[in-house]
């Protein structure tokens, strides 16, 4: 067994000092192996994960994540938790298992995810930088006599994303990794270490701004790795493509070889990578043989890249586009006719039509056509390229009985700049379409309008007061605005909702430009709020407009009220019919996030998803739903904390939607391709294990009839 190196204890000192009770390095992590085991029990497991759900800070501490190293039971379940407090200091505790042949997967990953504490830290450049040489060289030379091959590749993938500042030790991370993964193996049988060598590749690619580009010996091997034919092998060409796209590497003969692959993820990838050739023949070669793909995420790609490279000489194609038989690549086609083009005429007559054979009013659709959608998208397509035949339909539908068509006609009016327009749907029923009218208005007239701004603050919608209170940043005449800010935030604040951060972050924002000593007994109350970040800005600007340092945040602990999930829970979610209907399978891992499962089964059995959207939808990326206002600020509270680990964000699992760690409010968002840039940044707590295709269906604005818990 390896002990913490001397280094590490030293590099320890004075990171963090507001958690020295806990204490680091070999005493500590001696005495706990040594202690006597704790008798494995239920309790045992829920003390630990609730210590770990409290993020170290709540009665005992992380005294139940401690025991649980002790037990061979709990001991992985511990290790996962010290990574995800993300605390430099505690690396000790861990280092020890890196020599465990069935523990050196869950350490790499732990030990990596903790010195994610240290990003945004410079106060010790030096230390920091020694300590994450320190944890390097631990990984390197525990993935040198690591045998087994999917430890390794997760070794490697956390070698990768260590947070070097350096361009030396991305070099020497990159040796690393491609001494791990030769190629010429006959039969490779196991591809999890040449997976885990590629991601953590296309990581240190992707900081080649500030740490330098990738070798050309390293993109040689990513070449190879992209172009690999067995049939295992597919997780390892999607993120060599990644890699080298972000790397800057690719050339004409690689997406000649990568829009021919068979996996339709790799041929996007290809089309998406075309605009990096600077050769106009061969991208026009390449988008005229994908035109007709096979597989949708394809030809929705190419419309993307179409529009870029050739949508200004032949809008033709983009027009025939809008007849292909998936919803998702017409609604595409629609917005990529929204910038100038030789048919001006033809589109303008197709949008039109577009428009003019949407329904007039609320509209089932079924599960492959569409209702609003289109007729929303051309109007705002239309704004961009004819205003002034756009005019009289926005106006027409600024009174539209769907709430979405009104929140595009806001977007066409921001991008006509029609204030009047937009005035009118500032005052509009439903929140987001003020939201976008708030922020068109914000663009358009600027403080010109901050009466209405001033307004907006009284709403009840958290996206509108967030909106609002943007708009009125810098505003010239305070007079009207001060109260106005401080009103609303006071409203929000006894709401005791950590679900307000948002709004409340930037009223705070406003108080500290606009206001004065007189207005910090009113802020007072704020440093014992629920939100601890709240509570810390409001002592910051406290200080600010004082002049002092007497300010101190306080913030009330909220317990978390479900019990930790076991097992293996499964979900069925019904679309309503209206909607394009259908059902799918899901199955929620307890293991990994078992707070994160036992909140959405608890909500789930509540019923609160019944009816509930999925409002955000982003082909070839997320759909985003659960939310009981339809947008991005409305959810459950308290925030959910983050459960993360090694699993991926492949195809068809599912993450918890947060704006910022640890700000969960139990919105979904189901992945539509591998989306290899969330991994380690936000949960994965289930997979859809049946029903894909509707889930590839799903249109902004579908509802979700019902959601339950399936039985055993």
């Amino acid at each position: 067994m390896r002990f913490v190196p001397d280094e590490l204890r030293v590099l320890s000192r004075g990171l963090r000092p507001g958690f020295s009770r806990v204490g680091f390095g070999l005493v500590s992590a001696v005495l706990v192996l040594a202690a006597s085991p704790l008798q494995v029990t239920t309790t045992a497991r829920t003390a630990l994960i609730r210590a770990e759900d409290a993020r170290g800070e709540g009665p005992e501490g992380i005294q139940p994540i401690l025991d649980g190293l002790r037990s061979p039971t709990l001991r992985p379940l511990a290790i996962r938790a010290i990574g995800r407090l993300e605390r430099p200091d505690l690396v000790g505790h861990v280092i020890p298992f890196l020599s465990d042949p069935a523990l050196s997967a869950t350490t790499a990953e732990a030990l990596a995810q903790s010195l994610r504490g240290l990003v945004g830290d410079s106060s010790r450049g030096a230390t920091r930088r020694a300590l994450v040489d320190s944890v390097f060289r631990l990984l390197r030379d525990r993935g040198r006599v690591e045998l087994n091959a999917a430890a390794k590749g997760a070794i490697a993938r956390s070698i990768g994303r260590l947070p070097y500042d350096e361009p030396r030790q991305a070099r020497e991370a990159e040796s690393v990794l491609i001494s791990w993964a030769p190629l010429a193996v006959e039969g490779y049988a196991d591809s999890s270490v040449i997976t885990g060598v590629t991601h953590g590749l296309y990581t240190l690619a992707r900081a080649r701004r500030t740490l330098g580009a990738l070798s050309g010996p390293t993109v040689g091997w990513l070449r190879v790795a992209a172009g690999l034919t067995l049939p295992n092998v597919v997780s390892v060409r999607r993120p060599a493509w990644l890699a080298m796209t972000a790397n800057g590497s690719i050339d004409r003969s690689d997406v000649a070889s990568g829009t021919r692959d068979r996996d339709p993820q790799v041929r996007r990838l290809a089309i998406a990578a075309l605009p990096n050739v600077g050769d106009s023949s061969f991208q026009k070669e390449q988008l005229g043989r994908v035109a007709h793909d096979r597989d949708p995420m394809v030809r929705l790609e190419w419309v993307r890249v179409y529009r870029q490279l050739l949508g200004a000489t032949d809008c033709r194609p983009l027009l025939t586009a809008m007849t292909d038989t998936v919803h998702h690549v017409r609604l595409a086609a629609i917005d990529a006719l929204g910038a100038p083009c030789p048919e001006r005429d033809a589109v303008v007559a197709a949008l039109r039509q577009a428009i003019d054979s949407g329904p007039s009013g609320q509209s089932a659709r079924t599960s492959e056509g569409v209702s609003w959608h289109a007729r929303a998208h051309a109007l705002t397509s239309l704004a961009r390229v004819d205003p002034g035949i756009a005019q009289a339909y926005l106006r027409r539908d600024a009174r539209h009985p769907v709430w979405q068509v009104r929140m595009y006609v806001a977007r066409g009016a921001a991008v006509m700049k029609d204030s009047t327009l937009l005035t009118s749907l500032a005052f509009d029923e439903v929140g987001s379409v003020r939201e976008v009218a708030i922020q068109g208005l914000s663009a358009t007239l600027g403080h010109l309008a901050d009466l209405i701004y001033v307004r907006a603050l009284g709403s009840k919608d958290y996206h509108v007061v967030f909106a609002a209170a943007r708009a009125l940043r810098g505003a010239p005449v305070t007079d009207s605005v001060r109260p106005a800010v401080l009103n609303a935030l006071e409203r929000l604040s006894r709401e005791r909702r950590q679900t307000s951060r948002d709004p409340r972050m930037e009223l705070l924002a406003r108080v500290r430009e606009i206001g004065d000593a007189r207005v910090v007994a009113r802020l007072r109350p704020l440093l014992a709020d629920v939100d601890p970040e709240v509570a810390e800005q409001a002592a910051t600007v406290m200080n600010q407009l004082t002049g002092g340092t007497s300010a101190k945040a306080n913030p009330t602990r909220v317990a978390a009220s479900v019990m930790p999930a076991t097992g293996v829970v499964r979900v069925l979610v019904k679309m309503s019919d209206s909607t394009g209907g259908g059902e799918f399978t899901l199955v929620l891992d307890a293991e990994q996030a078992p707070m994160t499962v036992a909140r959405v089964v608890a909500l789930i059995q509540a019923r609160y998803y019944d009816g509930l959207t999925f409002h955000r939808v982003v082909p070839n990326f997320v759909l985003q739903g659960g939310s009981p206002g339809m947008n991005e600020y409305v959810g459950d509270g308290p925030f959910m904390r983050d459960e993360l680990g090694l699993a991926h964000h492949s195809r068809g699992t599912l993450g918890i939607s947060t704006r910022g760690r640890d700000s969960g409010d139990a919105q979904w968002f189901i992945n539509l391709v591998d989306n290899y840039r969330l991994d380690h940044d936000y949960t994965v707590f289930a997979a859809v294990i049946g029903g894909l295709d509707v889930v590839d269906r799903i249109l902004e604005g579908d509802v979700m009839e019902s959601v339950r818990v399936l039985p055993d």
